[in-house]
């Protein structure tokens, strides 16, 4: 008759970092404004002030849940690439501009894949760390 054993993973469980995804509050205020705008002249502006600040607190806790984290990357994308290419449009050289908003592209993207990753690794490693069974023959 076989024996079957049960092995735990011995791996580290990933430790969310909290300090990491409080970057994207720059594009959640910027997302913000025109919410703003548009809800004062219907609302008043306490009202469309009470949501803007409500949609901010939004944008922080989707940046946090795993998954839904990729909404909040790619309006944060967004939002980063175009604070900052706008100073790098004032260089004279066209290809030192090509290259530098490029570059901040590609700075943005890695930013905001991080923010994802912090939010969906936790999850994904309690999905997939499942204990091995070994059979074992007498």
């Amino acid at each position: 008759m076989a024996k079957y054993i049960i092995e735990e993973n011995n791996t580290t469980k990933y430790e969310k970092n909290y300090k990491f995804p409080l970057i994207n509050i720059i594009p959640a205020v910027v997302w913000a404004i025109p919410i703003h705008q548009k809800l004062s002249p219907m609302i008043g502006k306490g009202g469309a002030y009470g949501v803007a600040i409500a949609f901010v607190i939004l944008y922080m806790m989707l940046s946090f849940i795993h998954i839904v984290a990729l909404a909040p990357a790619v309006g944060g994308v967004i939002i980063l690439t175009a604070l900052f290419w706008a100073p790098v449009d004032h260089l004279g050289s066209l290809a030192v501009r090509i290259i530098l908003k490029g570059l901040i592209l590609l700075i943005a993207i890695m930013i905001e894949l991080g923010v994802f990753a912090n939010a969906t690794l936790p999850w994904l490693q309690e999905k997939t760390n499942k204990p091995r069974i070994r059979r074992v023959e007498e």
